[in-house]
């Protein structure tokens, strides 16, 4: 009987412990505690409203990577420029969007080809102007309107799900600046189908 009853609690304990894992499980206490912690740090990154971030592109299909590309994305309010370069440091593409006009400036030559090929893949698959305006939440760590997310234990989103043109996008946060104030985010992935872009930034300066 009483190995029964700890053979038991020992499964009790097990399905509690894996539930936590992969469901990030809080208390009542710890519950509060994150969304509190999650409304301090929204309110903090809602000012941002001026940055340059440096790091790099990482485009896969499969979990295979296809291209790795640096870039510069800069923001004066609702305005980004985005430039990607080769290994060399040579601008390749060029895109702007100002008051939600998208311009994109194709700068690669016919040695790159694959490369290009492979961002208009992308491009085509994405309605890129609406990926663009997201794009300037979800990179500071803000979810936009209407878009599910979850939290991690340190306030920050962790997750985010959402729809566009009968298209399930996911985004997931791998990795934040937990150290800097506001905590930033240094990596996060964006999945469309097989398809996933790895942003990972090597340096925020905030304006």
């Amino acid at each position: 009987m009483y190995r029964h009853i700890c053979f038991r609690l020992f499964g009790i304990a097990i399905f509690i412990c894996v539930s936590c894992v992969h469901h990030q499980n809080f208390s009542l206490h710890e519950d509060r505690l994150v969304a509190n912690m999650w409304n301090n740090h929204k309110e903090i990154i809602s000012r941002i409203l001026n940055y340059q971030v440096r790091g790099a592109i990482i485009y896969m299909i499969n979990n295979q990577r296809k291209v790795y590309v640096p870039f510069i994305w800069t923001q004066d309010h609702d305005n980004s420029h985005i430039k990607l370069f080769n290994v060399f440091g040579s601008t390749i593409i060029s895109i702007s969007v100002e008051n939600g006009v998208v311009s994109i400036l194709s700068i690669i030559s016919r040695q790159n080809n694959d490369l290009k090929n492979e961002i208009q893949k992308w491009f085509m698959m994405m309605d890129i102007s609406y990926f663009l305006e997201q794009l300037q939440q979800w990179i500071i760590g803000l979810p936009n309107s209407g878009e599910e997310y979850n939290l991690n234990a340190i306030g920050c989103l962790s997750h985010i799900n959402y729809y566009h043109k009968k298209k399930k996008i996911s985004i997931y946060y791998r990795d934040y600046y937990a150290n800097s104030i506001p905590i930033l985010p240094k990596v996060l992935d964006i999945y469309c189908d097989q398809y996933c872009i790895r942003l990972v930034i090597n340096n925020w300066n905030i304006r």
